[in-house]
């Protein structure tokens, strides 16, 4: 029985991750989801930034940003890569700067 739920497990994991992996080029998508991959993707190319830390929601032509950046001047870059991407009418930024001082 151990070994069937183990089995489920890796199922569930590798089914989940191909779902993460896809994108609006494999299926339809909306509007919204079409403009958090465009973002995500200029994010993505701008080798200064930390793609892993910033999460990008869109509702209509208004994205938002969210997740922790190193610096308030690397905050305003993703906030500018954001408004850059042609259909981004407004950039809400909730990113955070992650304060390592100690």
């Amino acid at each position: 029985m151990k070994k069937i739920g183990g089995v489920l497990a890796v199922s569930l994991a590798l089914l989940l991750a191909g779902c993460a992996a896809e994108t609006c080029a494999d299926h339809p998508c909306s509007a919204d989801q079409k403009l958090v991959e465009a973002v995500r993707s200029r994010i993505h190319d701008h080798s200064a930034l930390l793609t892993d830390q910033i999460r990008v929601q869109a509702d209509g032509d208004i994205v938002y940003l969210y997740g922790l950046v190193s610096t308030e001047l690397e905050r305003r870059e993703v906030e500018d890569v954001a408004r850059a991407t042609p259909g981004v009418k407004k950039v809400v930024n909730n990113c955070a700067v992650e304060n390592l001082q100690r």
